[in-house]
């Protein structure tokens, strides 16, 4: 990417606070994972640093990964060790940060009825009181930017706690909707270099299939439209999916 600062629109001045309030937090987490700056803002639009960059091809998936790990890794050491996912949680800088379950509830029983799944099977899924807590930033692949070994960090619209490894599981399914079915040595290596930035079991493979399924069916809606071309259930990237009555 070239040319002059990128300016994100909003339809209100509320949405536009909020971007601007997270990318803030986040960035005053000290990671070292590459955010654009934020240059200038009006009531209803934010001017950011153009980074330069492309979204991330397949190969680039583990650095995606690993940035991700180091931003959630930080977060939960510096600000979100205490918050429990059933209940917002209020950091250091008076930011609130809703709970897991709340903001995409009524979207997840939406899609499961019109699937036919069982809304009980949702609320199990949700139901991750007293895990290690991290937060949710929209994992969609293209919110990042690959440049060689570096990958930054973009879009700063939503913010929610989430377990750890809810956004490596998003970040797979939308590249796998995107690119086709990933091989099995490419989730390996994500989880890996995820696993390096955060610990060793904080999220296992089966975790990362039940988050898959969530994310599965709460980007239902979008397949066809912004690149999505493959439907996850086609291009899934294990044969022995946990959560049967979610598929």
């Amino acid at each position: 990417m070239s040319g002059g600062p990128f300016v994100k629109r909003y339809d209100d001045t509320e949405r536009c606070t909020a971007a601007a309030t997270h990318h803030a937090w986040l960035a005053g987490l000290g990671s070292g994972v590459r955010l654009p700056a934020l240059v200038a803002r009006g009531r209803r639009h934010l001017v950011f640093e153009r980074l330069s960059g492309h979204t991330p091809k397949v190969d680039d998936l583990p650095q995606a990964a690993a940035a991700l790990g180091r931003l959630h890794a930080v977060a939960h050491r510096g600000e979100l060790r205490t918050a429990r996912l059933d209940q917002p949680h209020i950091t250091s800088t008076r930011l609130v940060i809703p709970d897991f379950a709340s903001p995409r509830q009524a979207a997840l029983h939406h899609a499961a009825a019109a699937a036919g799944i069982h809304g009980s099977a949702i609320d199990a899924a949700l139901d991750r009181a007293g895990e290690p807590v991290t937060f949710y930033k929209d994992p969609n692949i293209r919110n990042y930017l690959a440049n060689g070994n570096e990958v930054a960090v973009v879009d700063f619209d939503d913010l929610t706690l989430a377990p750890f490894g809810y956004d490596l599981a998003g970040l797979l399914v939308t590249a796998s909707m995107t690119y086709g079915r990933l091989a099995d040595r490419s989730i390996t290596r994500c989880l890996h270099a995820y696993l390096v930035a955060v610990a060793p079991q904080i999220c296992s493979l089966v975790d990362l299939k039940r988050y898959a399924e969530l994310h599965h069916l709460l980007t239902l809606r979008y397949l066809g439209r912004n690149g999505y071309r493959h439907p996850w259930p086609t291009v899934r990237p294990w044969t022995d999916p946990f959560l049967a009555e979610l598929i």
